[in-house]
């Protein structure tokens, strides 16, 4: 079977502008400079050499950089979910009691403590409430304010090891004086006990 031909001659050639004979070597280098012409499934594709390189240029660039961005994307979001892991981790290992109603009870005391110090200086308003919350979660939650004050405790002494030793000196010193005033009040306490007696007894030796 001969194999049919739809075309004279089916050989490559780039054919003169207007004309359908092959342009001649001469006016191929001429049109050399506005680009390659390559055939491919019977069209004539022209690409110009400085087009073509700058937009690959540009093309590779982008690329690189949308590489880049998106590694550094993945690696902020990957750090991003181990640091939530790790800290509802501490978080998990710090509370023992249960969040609720104990939160609630804590919020409204430390709420109602800032509504105590409203009118007062911005000092007494920051402080206060902070109290009345520390107070509350030690009274709702023992377990958990010794786990938060240890917990405390530890990063102050890494991290600022002079404040520690300071706020521990104090602690000391306050608890010496509160053992001054126990001792103190036993004292007066043993005071006014021996003279109820002493009194006592001077009334029940006058009636004899």
């Amino acid at each position: 079977m001969v194999k049919r031909s739809f075309y004279e001659d089916d050989e490559y050639i780039i054919n003169k502008p207007g004309t359908t004979t092959a342009i001649t070597p001469e006016l191929a280098e001429q049109e050399s400079v506005h680009g390659q012409a390559t055939f491919i499934d019977g069209m004539v594709i022209r690409s110009t050499p400085i087009l073509e390189k700058y937009a690959n240029s540009i093309r590779h660039y982008l690329h690189d950089k949308l590489s880049i961005w998106t590694a550094e994307l993945n690696t902020q979001t990957s750090a991003f979910k181990n640091e939530l892991t790790t800290i509802n981790s501490e978080i998990n290992s710090l509370i023992y009691e249960p969040v609720l109603p104990n939160l609630i009870y804590i919020l409204t005391l430390t709420l109602t403590g800032s509504i105590f110090v409203r009118q007062r200086n911005i000092g007494i308003r920051f402080i206060t409430p902070i109290l009345f919350g520390g107070l509350s979660l030690k009274y709702f939650m023992p377990r958990t304010f010794e786990a938060i004050s240890e917990k405390y405790d530890n990063v102050e002494k890494e991290n600022l090891p002079q404040l520690y030793e300071q706020r521990q000196e104090l602690q000391r010193t306050l608890k010496n004086w509160g053992n001054d005033v126990d001792q103190g009040l036993e004292q007066a306490q043993v005071g006014v006990y021996q003279a109820v007696h002493d009194f006592r007894k001077l009334v029940k030796e006058k009636w004899e």
